[in-house]
């Protein structure tokens, strides 16, 4: 498990993507990067988590964790900045790092659900997709995902 940041050259690549977390230069949103199946993804932690079961809450002081609904799907390694070490209190780095099995398979069901919820929608589109998966990040990275 990895803490960093997004670089600037994925938030150009994805500037009109609304679902896709970004609060600008000035304050760029922490990251894990969790590789699941040979490919890699971007976790963003949050605060004031919006608490589902699409959640993971590492620091509920400050209402903060992992929010899968907005992870995104790293194509190229120049999309972490390399260049910037993120911190976040060492409470919360150790408590998200001894739950990193139980995060990364969350996650894997998490991503699983969705493949299965756009598979279902677009085998019959008169299914209406899951609210669930509404403001997924996850939206523009079908190709990616295998699901175009």
């Amino acid at each position: 498990m990895e803490l960093r940041y997004l670089s600037s050259l994925f938030y150009q690549k994805y500037k009109g993507c609304s679902e896709i977390m970004d609060k600008g230069e000035t304050r760029p949103y922490i990251i894990i990067v969790v590789e699941l199946k040979g490919r890699k993804f971007a976790i963003p932690i949050r605060t004031n988590l919006h608490k589902t079961k699409d959640c993971y809450e590492s620091n509920p002081q400050t209402n903060s964790g992992l929010d899968y609904t907005k992870a995104v799907v790293i194509v190229r390694d120049d999309y972490i900045d390399s260049t910037r070490f993120p911190e976040i209190e060492h409470k919360e780095f150790n408590y998200i790092k001894f739950k990193e099995r139980e995060i990364k398979l969350a996650f894997s069901k998490f991503v699983a659900d969705y493949k299965k919820d756009v598979i279902r929608h677009k085998t019959n589109p008169n299914i209406p997709a899951n609210p669930r998966f509404r403001f997924c990040a996850l939206q523009y990275f079908k190709k990616e995902l295998g699901l175009e």
